[in-house]
Formats: C-alpha cells, sequence, structure tokens
C-alpha cells in the first residue's frame, strides 16, 4: 500500500502540468534575450548558450523545486523540440535537444528529484540542448556558408561566420555552455534563499 501511494504521488498531476507550462514559458522568455543579442555578431551566437545557460537556470530549478516528480523536465524538452521542429530548425537539432532532456531527466530520478545539487547537473546537461543553435556552423559549414550568402548577409558577417568555423570556437561554445548553466545555478541557489523560499516559490 505504501509503495502504491508513494507511486501516486509520483505521477504528474494538471497543475503540474500547469506548472510545468509557467515555467517553460519564462525560460523561453528569459531565452529569447541572449538569442536576439547573438544576432548581432557569429561571436555571440557561439556564446549564446551559455549566456542562455546563465538566465535560464532560474525557470528550469524553480521548475524542479516546485515539481519533484518525474518527466517535467523531458516534457519542456519535447515542445521545445516540437517549437523548433515547427521553425524549420535541422533534424539533428531536435533529436540533440531530446537527448539532452532525457539525460537530464535521468539525472533527477537517479538523485532522487529533491536534490538541488541533483537537478543542476540535470540542468548542465540540459543547458546543452541549446548548442544546437551555432552547431551548423562547424557540423554542416560548407553548406551553411552558402546558404548565409546565398540569404543576402553581409560580407563582413560571411567573413566573421568563416573565422568562427575554426574548431577552437566549438570548443569555447562547448566549455562556456557548462560555465554559463553553472554559474546559472549558483545564482538561482542565492535567490532561492534570499527571495523564492520567503516567497513560498521553492
Amino acid at each position: 500500500m505504501q509503495k502504491t501511494n508513494t507511486q501516486e504521488g509520483r505521477r504528474l498531476k494538471g497543475r503540474d502540468f500547469i506548472t510545468t507550462g509557467i515555467f517553460l514559458a519564462l525560460y523561453f522568455i528569459l531565452m529569447m534575450i541572449p538569442m536576439i543579442i547573438s544576432g548581432i555578431h557569429p561571436v555571440l551566437w557561439v556564446l549564446f548558450p551559455g549566456f542562455a545557460g546563465i538566465l535560464c537556470a532560474v525557470p528550469f530549478m524553480l521548475l524542479c523545486a516546485r515539481v519533484q516528480k518525474p518527466f517535467c523536465v523531458l516534457i519542456m524538452g519535447v515542445i521545445i523540440c516540437l517549437l523548433f521542429a515547427m521553425t524549420g530548425y535541422f533534424t539533428l537539432a531536435v533529436v540533440m535537444v531530446l537527448c539532452t532532456a532525457g539525460i537530464a531527466e535521468v539525472v533527477r530520478w537517479r538523485t532522487g528529484y529533491a536534490s538541488y545539487l541533483g537537478n543542476a547537473v540535470a540542468y548542465v546537461f540540459f543547458a546543452y540542448g541549446m548548442t544546437c543553435s551555432p552547431l551548423p556552423i562547424w557540423l554542416y559549414n560548407k553548406s551553411f556558408m552558402a546558404q548565409i550568402s546565398n540569404q543576402g548577409m553581409s560580407a563582413e558577417y560571411v567573413t566573421a561566420c568563416a573565422q568562427v568555423s575554426d574548431p577552437l570556437y566549438m570548443a569555447i561554445c562547448l566549455v562556456f555552455t557548462a560555465v554559463g548553466a553553472i554559474i546559472g545555478v549558483a545564482l538561482t541557489r542565492m535567490l532561492f534563499k534570499k527571495h523564492f523560499t520567503k516567497a513560498g516559490l521553492a
């Protein structure tokens, strides 16, 4: 009976879906800030996943604190995948986001959902899903360069994209994504202690 009650308590309910939707919307709003800025220069595009990792940690960690149950993070990933697919992102990007969300969900499951450290590690994996945005620079360099040239991008922008196609920038992107996510969860931890807990959000 106790096991049955525990399983019942772990199931997502209507309120959990609403909470997930609210924090997913906040996640997208915050993600749009560095995404818009990243359009200024290719270097900022390379750094976009890291900056998104800093800002989007708040809604992700709040969601994990409010919904200590399976699948809410995976649901976020699936919805992001659907939105990416609708806006024309390449198939590998959709698969990548889904995989990183799945890994994050597994980490939460293994750490019991209530662990801040476990949720923080899950977020680092989840944040890597956003690296799918600048990924074409390195994975499909020739076709990508031809595409932006045909789209009428300025010669300066095309030259800058060619410069950041160096594998060094890909390494910077991957490292900064992890650093940004770690900074994000650290700042969120401070906000938890100062504001969110008192406000009843966490």
